[in-house]
C-alpha cells in the first residue's frame, strides 16, 4: 500500500500547498476573514484538479505511443511500462455472476439505495473480482496477464434486470463470500490483490450478516473481459515471466481497455481532448475566484 499512500498524501499537500498560496494571496489584498478559507481551499482543489488532469494527458499520450509503437513492431520492452494488443483467452472456465457469461476477468456489485431518516444512500452488500489464467495472443507472441487488472475502463454489462437477479441469486446460494473488513484488514486485502501475480485471483465480500432478498429493488453493476475478446492492456513487463507483472508501486494499476488497437488508440485520444477541457473548466474557476477577490479588494479600496 506504500506506493498508494505515498501517491495520496503528495496530493494532499499538493491541495495543501496551493490553498495556502491562495490565502496568501488574498490577506495580501486584504483581510475578507473566514470565507477567505473556503476559497482558498477551492481555488488550490482547482490548482489540484487541473494538475491532475494535466498529468493524464500525459499518461494517455505516452499509453497511446506505447500502442502505436506495438502496432508498428516494436516489441514490449522489458522491464518497464508497455502496451499490449491481441486476443485474450483463458484454459478455465470463469462465469460472470451478473451475466453468467464466460470471462478471463470480471468485476461485480450488488446494492440497493436505502433511507434513513430524510436521507438516502446507496448501500452494497455484495462485491468482488476474479480474473482467470490467461494470455494475450499478440504479434509479439503470447503475453501472460500475471497482475489483478483494473477493470474501471470498461462500462458496466447491460443485462436485463430479470436475468441479473436469477444469475445473481444463483451465485450468492453457490459462493462462500468473506465478511468485509476494514482498516488493517481491509488494507491487507487490498494489498493480496494487487500485488498477485500468479494471473488467478478471486475474492468475493459480504458486507452484511443478513439473509436478503435479491429480488427486493436490488441494482446490479458488473465490469468483465469475455473469453477471446480483442483487448488492449498497459502493465509492466517482465521477459523473464513472460508478461504483465504487478507494479512495485501499487498506484500504477494493470489495466484493461476493451477493443483492437486503432479503437483504443482512438479513445486515449479522445480521453485527452476531455482532459484538456477539464483543465480549461477548473482553471477558469480557480481564475475567477481569484479575480472576484481582487474586484472586492478593489471596490473595498
Amino acid at each position: 500500500m506504500k506506493g498508494c499512500a505515498r501517491t495520496c498524501l503528495l496530493w494532499l499537500l499538493g491541495w495543501g500547498a496551493a490553498s495556502y498560496a491562495f490565502y496568501f494571496y488574498f490577506v495580501s489584498l486584504r483581510d475578507f476573514g473566514p470565507p477567505m478559507y473556503w476559497a482558498s481551499l477551492g481555488a488550490g482543489l482547482c490548482v489540484v484538479a487541473a494538475i491532475g488532469y494535466a498529468l493524464g494527458i500525459g499518461t494517455a499520450y505516452r499509453e497511446r505511443k506505447l500502442l502505436l509503437d506495438a502496432m508498428a513492431g516494436t516489441p514490449p520492452p522489458d522491464g518497464q511500462w508497455a502496451a499490449v494488443s491481441g486476443t485474450i483467452h483463458s484454459m478455465a472456465a470463469l462465469p460472470a455472476p451478473i451475466s453468467g457469461k464466460d470471462s478471463v476477468a470480471y468485476e461485480y456489485k450488488i446494492y440497493r439505495s436505502e433511507r434513513s431518516g430524510k436521507n438516502t444512500s446507496t448501500v452494497t452488500y455484495f462485491d468482488g473480482k476474479a480474473l482467470a489464467p490467461s494470455t494475450i495472443a499478440s504479434r509479439h507472441g503470447s503475453v501472460r496477464l500475471l497482475a489483478v487488472p483494473s477493470l474501471g475502463d470498461l462500462p458496466n454489462e447491460d443485462v436485463p434486470w430479470t436475468e441479473s437477479v436469477a444469475h445473481a441469486k444463483e451465485y450468492v446460494a453457490q459462493t462462500e463470500f468473506e465478511l468485509s473488513e476494514t482498516g488493517k484488514g481491509r488494507r491487507g486485502k487490498l494489498e493480496d490483490e494487487w500485488t498477485d501475480d500468479d494471473g488467478q485471483y478471486r475474492i468475493d465480500r459480504r458486507h452484511t450478516t443478513r439473509d436478503v432478498d435479491l429480488a427486493d429493488d436490488f441494482r446490479f453493476e458488473e465490469k468483465r473481459i469475455g473469453q477471446g475478446e480483442r483487448v488492449c492492456a498497459f502493465g509492466l513487463y517482465s521477459r523473464q515471466r513472460g508478461g504483465l507483472i504487478p507494479h512495485p508501486n501499487w498506484s500504477k494499476h494493470t489495466r484493461i481497455m476493451r477493443g483492437d488497437a486503432m479503437s483504443v488508440a482512438a479513445q486515449l485520444r479522445s480521453r485527452m481532448i476531455k482532459y484538456v477541457i477539464g483543465i480549461l473548466v477548473f482553471s477558469g474557476i480557480g481564475y475567477g475566484i481569484v479575480r472576484f477577490y481582487e474586484y472586492k479588494a478593489a471596490m473595498a479600496a
